[in-house]
Formats: structure tokens, sequence, C-alpha cells
């Protein structure tokens, strides 16, 4: 007995070692795969199959493409990574042995191999393709080292031709970098796709459990709060203060932000805007190519009325595996699905020359006066800015009318910072402010100004906060 367990425990070693890169994939940093898997797009036909034999380490891309479609479905990335390494160690480990190397070293060897590869998939631009490659050379590297032990001279003769054969089918080994694993972006990753899978209590949980919130995860919060009619009662209650109207996209904006943006002008309903984010965040995908921004161009036109666009983006999907089923009934029930985002898109004929926030959220609101989310953004980035005197105008202009009033603890604060401002007369008072909590409140500030006691107000952001730049 004791010579068998000393005989297999390496086994052991290797089952244990195979548990832990999955538990870890599956429970620590699940939604790096997500990423990948949406920043591509495989589809299930000839002509599109065919286009990766134009490159070199074409079977490398081809395969590693196609089983990261696979990462759309929940835990079938970490273990199809996991399957993936031990293939990889075993083929180490057996060409290791071919060359004269004991089995148990050898396999030694083969784990600590294999970790450093897994270690490099901790960085989320380290894609699937690469160590498909290494499994290739390795695989071609384990046949000639047993044609040269089994037949010398054949084994020989057989070194250039696999040489070739890998160079062609699975390019130059790309190996990644060590590092530490980056559970920030990992957070940042899960706050988007919780936000994207339409999980907003998921979205809560995840900012407000955490003790570490980036401006990532603070802009879907705010999302999510604006489409609650809640961002002026949250807009201060956790930082950073991050909305993402202050973003323009160019060649320096952040690659997140570029990926983000089309969320918030789908919110806001400006389709223009939106379908101008996606194609960018395309533009910045592997290939040119990412499923997720595809969905969202066929929304976008199949809300402005291209219905001809939209089957065009649609088309494309059909043939995934993942997102057919989702074309087929956004084409069948766009009309129900989209009706909301339709009564919110900009009426007017005009041309933006860029993508000011605050021209795009007038114009939503003069098309729809009801659009509380871009009313909630605009009011909350004026005051972000701490530019009372354009909070006023636009206050004045799109909320005074509104029946009911948009009657909200922050505008109220801010309103008192401007009618004080102004030394406004008393019916002043009585017609902007509607409640006797604010008003006292306000009283108690001005006696303490600067008083930690009121951190959860305007009135203390404004004393003690720098105005942010557009």
């Amino acid at each position: 007995m004791s010579f068998s367990l000393k005989r297999h425990y390496i086994y052991g070693v290797l089952a244990a070692w195979a548990l832990a890169c999955l538990a870890f994939f599956l429970f620590c940093y699940p939604y790096h795969f997500f990423y990948q898997e949406q920043n591509q797009v495989f589809l299930l036909t000839w002509s599109y199959v065919a286009s990766y034999g134009e490159r070199n380490g074409w079977l490398a891309r081809l395969a590693g493409d196609f089983l990261t479609q696979f990462y759309y479905y929940l835990y079938l990335g970490p273990v199809i990574l996991t399957l993936c390494l031990l293939v990889m160690g075993d083929l180490l480990r057996r060409i290791l042995q071919l060359i004269g190397l004991h089995r148990n070293p050898a396999t030694w060897l083969a784990i600590i191999g294999m970790t450093i590869e897994g270690i490099f998939f901790l960085r989320a631009e380290y894609r699937l393709s690469s160590l498909i490659g290494i499994i290739g050379w390795l695989a071609g590297a384990w046949m000639v080292a047993w044609l040269v032990r089994k037949k010398r001279l054949l084994g020989l003769l057989a070194l250039p031709v696999a040489c070739v054969a890998c160079w062609w089918c699975f390019g130059t080994p790309q190996l990644g970098k060590i590092g530490k694993p980056d559970f920030i972006l990992e957070k940042n990753f899960a706050v988007d796709n919780e936000y994207y899978w339409g999980h907003y209590n998921q979205v809560e949980q995840l900012v407000e459990q955490s003790a570490y919130r980036t401006d990532i995860m603070m802009f879907f919060y705010n999302l999510v709060q604006a489409q609650k009619g809640q961002l002026p009662d949250k807009l201060l209650k956790y930082s950073p203060h991050e909305l993402g109207t202050f973003y323009q996209i160019g060649p320096e904006t952040p690659r997140l932000i570029i990926n983000n943006m089309n969320e918030l002008y789908w919110a806001l309903g400006d389709m223009t805007f939106t379908e101008r984010a996606a194609l960018m965040n395309s533009v910045f995908s592997q290939d040119n190519r990412n499923a997720r921004m595809m969905k969202r161009l066929a929304e976008c036109n199949l809300v402005s009325g291209d219905i001809e666009a939209a089957n065009k983006y649609l088309g494309i999907l059909d043939h995934t595996l993942a997102y057919r089923h989702w074309a087929a009934n956004m084409r069948q029930n766009h009309g129900v699905l989209l009706e909301e985002k339709r009564q919110m898109r900009n009426q007017k004929d005009t041309l933006m020359l860029n993508d000011n926030a605050h021209n795009i959220m007038t114009q939503l609101l003069d098309s729809n006066p009801k659009n509380t989310v871009a009313l909630d953004y605009m009011l909350c980035s004026l005051l972000l800015l701490r530019d009372i005197e354009g909070f006023k105008r636009d206050y004045d202009r799109y909320c005074m009318s509104q029946q009911p009033e948009q009657v909200k603890p922050l505008y109220q604060q801010a309103l008192c910072i401007w009618l004080a401002g102004t030394q406004a007369p008393p019916d002043e008072w009585s017609r902007y402010i509607k409640s006797p909590e604010v008003m006292q409140r306000f009283a108690d500030y001005n006696r303490q100004r600067g008083s930690s006691r009121f951190k959860d107000t305007y009135w203390y952001y404004f004393d003690k906060t720098q105005a942010r730049r557009p």
C-alpha cells in the first residue's frame, strides 16, 4: 500500500493543482472571461473560418477564438482554461521524459510550467490562442522527440518539417507577463457585467460593500441610480463622484472608458452618440470585432427606425453560437422591448460638432421633458462642477414647469446657495425651497460651516471640494 501511494502521489498533486486552478478562476477571477468573450465575435460560417488562413498561426487563433466563444456560458471559461493548461503540462512532461528525465521531476517541472502559464492569464489582454499556440509547439516537439528516440534518422528528418508546420499553424509562441492578480480590475469587470446583464441590485451590492471604489464602479452605480430616479439622492453618498459626463472620446481616452461610454448615452437616450461610442469600441477591439457592441449597434438602429442597418448586425449575430437566439428575439419583439428608448431619443434635426454632454442632454430634454435620466445627469453634473448659476438656469427651465416639481434634497440644498448668494427676498425662498427640514439644516450649517456633521449635504461638498473641470 505504501509503495502504491509513493508511486501515485504525483497524480494527487496534479489533481490538487487542477482543482486549485479551477477554483481560483471560478470564484475569484470569473469576470475576466466574460470580458474576453465580449471583445470578439466568432461566426459559424465557412468564409469566416477560412479568413483565419490568411496569416501565420491561423490554427492557434482559430482554436483559441472558437473556444473563447464558450466563455459566454457561466463556469465554462475556467473549465476550458484549466483543461488547456493540463494538456500543455502533460505534453511538457512527456517531452521531458523522452529526453531522459524521471517521471516525478518531469511532472514537477510541468506543474511549474502550467503555473507560470496560468499566471499569464491574470492579465485580461492575454488570450487563449497564445496557450493553444504553445500547446501546438509542444505537440510538435513531442512528436519529433518520440521519433528521434524510436527512429533516430526519421526523427532528425522530421525536425525541419515540424518547425515549418508549427510556425505556419501556431505562429511564434507568445508569452505573457508575470504579475499579481488585479482584483481591482476584476471588480470593475464584475460591476460592468452585472450592469450589462441587468442585475442592478447586484451592482449596488458590489459597490456598497466595497472598501475601495473605482471610477468605473461608481460610473455604473450612478447609472443604476439614475434609471431608478435616485441619482440626486445617492450622488454624494460614495466617492469618487463619477458620472461619465465629463469624458470625451479621443486618442488619449482610457480603453475602459471607451468601452463604457455607450452605456451612458444609451441610458440618456441619445442614439447617435450611443452608436458612435459603440463603433469606437469596436475599432479598439481585437480584429475590430465585438459581440457586445454589435448587439448595441443593432439596438440603436432599431430604435432609430433604420431596420436595414439593424438587420446587418442581427444577421452577423445570427451566425454566432451565443447570440443567435438574442438576435431572433430582438428581430421579432423589438417594438415592445425598445419602446421606452424610442420615447427618449432626440427628435431634433441637428449636427453636433462634439460630444458636449450638456448640449446632448438639453436636446434630449427639449424633445422629451419627462426624460428624468437626462435631467438628473445634467443637474448633477453642474453641481459637481459647482456651477450654481448654470444649475439654477437649467432648474428653472426644466424643473419649475414640471408637475409635480423635482423636490430633491440635493437640488433644494443647491438652491439655498444660490438664494443666499443673490440675497433673494423671502418670497423667492418660499417659491423654491419646499422642505422645512432643508431650511432648518441650512441655518444650522451656517452656524457650523464646514462641520463633518454635514458631510452628506451639498453645502459641505461645495465648501470642501475643488471644482471639477468639464
